[in-house]
């Protein structure tokens, strides 16, 4: 006669038993993800650690790779999405603000060259992301140098805004 598992079957052990491979899953994507990046593969990379994410929506350093990743890679949107949601989930990821605040500063630029409008509402977004790094860590030294570059932007933003606006009547 056959036997049979009875533990397999028992109704208390099966969330465990089915969410194990998801984690596990998600932590082997998330190895890959890290030697993908250490190899210079940044394709590679973002495919791993978005199957991380996929296996384990709650893996925030998984979330916060990928996004740092895709930011490398040039898909500034698609990071700034994975950022937000990285800190949805943990409000005081330093390093999540910071990345924030620094691509958004890399956007507002890449759109100034593009069109020569700077966009003051992504700007002030940056100087938010690297006030939150502040708040959180008032010794970082690059957030500090950074929002004096982003509050400068601003300021030269709006005084040639005014002096555009004020010599056209």
């Amino acid at each position: 006669m056959a036997r049979v598992n009875l533990q397999v079957r028992d109704p208390f052990l099966m969330p465990a038993s089915q969410s194990t491979p998801n984690l596990l899953m998600a932590h082997d994507s998330y190895q890959e993800g890290i030697a993908a990046v250490q190899a210079g593969d940044f394709q590679a990379a973002i495919q791993a650690f978005r199957q991380a994410v996929a296996a384990d929506p709650t893996h925030t350093e998984a979330r916060y790779k990928l996004a740092w990743v895709l930011g490398m890679s040039g898909y500034l949107d698609p990071a700034l999405t994975e950022l937000e949601a990285v800190l949805a989930a943990d409000p005081n990821h330093v390093a999540a603000h910071y990345n924030r605040g620094a691509l958004l500063l890399q956007k507002a630029q890449l759109e100034a060259d593009e069109d020569g409008q700077i966009d003051l509402a992504v700007l002030q977004q940056a100087e938010a992301a690297f006030q939150a790094v502040m708040r959180l860590d008032p010794t970082d030294q690059r957030a500090f140098a950074f929002l004096n570059l982003v509050k400068r932007a601003i300021r030269n933003h709006q005084a040639s805004t005014q002096v555009s606006g004020g010599s056209g009547g």
